[in-house]
């Protein structure tokens, strides 16, 4: 039976990427929250303006550089937090391809959301874009196991707790809304 390379809908894999950016329009520096990431552009959210379609802004983000932790103990998870990853800043342009939620001219005062592409992305860029995604796609299927397995591994649910936290869930989070949240972003990594 033949398969398709491509049996997802998007052309790019893309991953949970939930950290401020900035960018810039007619000289003025903006910052909005990033919701996901992929090779091929971001969702942002909690946007004040952007730029119009056909025009383009310079775009800033501090991309993480996570290790793959499946073999990690628990205390070397609860060691980890956001300040010690090595970052990589990034420097990229975008125009919007989507608004969400936009219905009227006042809507368009208060977008929130936001599809922008990256324009003219080169090679060592796209790469380190690439790898962030499988990295954490690999990590968030780990989350996923050790939610699935949470009572029948020694340490379970600290180690879901401490594994969510670093990966930006929320650590308070009750673990069956922790098991939707993971399960919608693991699906929305190819398929939505």
């Amino acid at each position: 039976m033949f398969v398709s390379e491509r049996d997802y809908q998007r052309k790019h894999l893309r991953a949970p990427y939930k950290e401020e950016v900035l960018y810039v329009d007619e000289d003025f520096v903006f910052k909005a929250r990033a919701m996901n990431i992929s090779e091929g552009g971001l969702l942002l959210d909690q946007v004040p303006h952007f730029p119009e379609p056909g025009k383009f802004a310079p775009l800033m983000i501090s991309l993480p550089q996570y290790p793959y932790f499946k073999n990690f103990s628990l205390e070397k998870l609860k060691s980890f937090s956001s300040d010690i990853f090595p970052k990589k800043i990034l420097r990229l342009r975008c125009e919007v391809v989507r608004k969400e939620g936009v219905k009227s001219k006042l809507d368009q005062i208060f977008t929130s959301r936001i599809g922008a592409r990256f324009v003219q992305v080169d090679a060592k860029t796209k790469k380190t874009i690439s790898e962030y995604v499988d990295v954490f796609a690999s990590n968030l299927i780990y989350l996923q196991v050790l939610i699935d397995n949470i009572s029948s591994e020694e340490q379970g649910l600290e180690k879901v707790r401490a594994l969510s936290e670093i990966l930006n869930y929320d650590p308070e989070m009750k673990i069956s809304q922790l098991r939707r949240d993971v399960h919608q972003d693991y699906l929305s990594l190819q398929w939505l």
